[in-house]
């Protein structure tokens, strides 16, 4: 029992920075949104509904006119 927990182990530690990595999310600005994001549901529904995105949210630049 003692050799299959250690197996255990040592497989997942190798496997956790692999799941790390995939976790990681492909960001990019939209295409239709201009301004400052005040409201992340608005932008959320535009990303979706107008650029087929699977999701959206404000993200903050600064400064805002970068």
């Amino acid at each position: 029992i003692t050799l299959i927990f250690a197996a255990l182990v040592l497989f997942a530690a190798f496997e956790a920075p692999i799941m790390v990595v995939a976790q990681r999310l492909c960001e990019k600005p939209s295409g239709t949104w201009s301004g400052v994001c005040g409201n992340s549901n608005a932008c959320k529904n535009q990303c979706i509904n107008l650029e087929g995105a699977r999701h959206g949210s404000c993200n903050y630049v600064f400064p805002a006119h970068k």
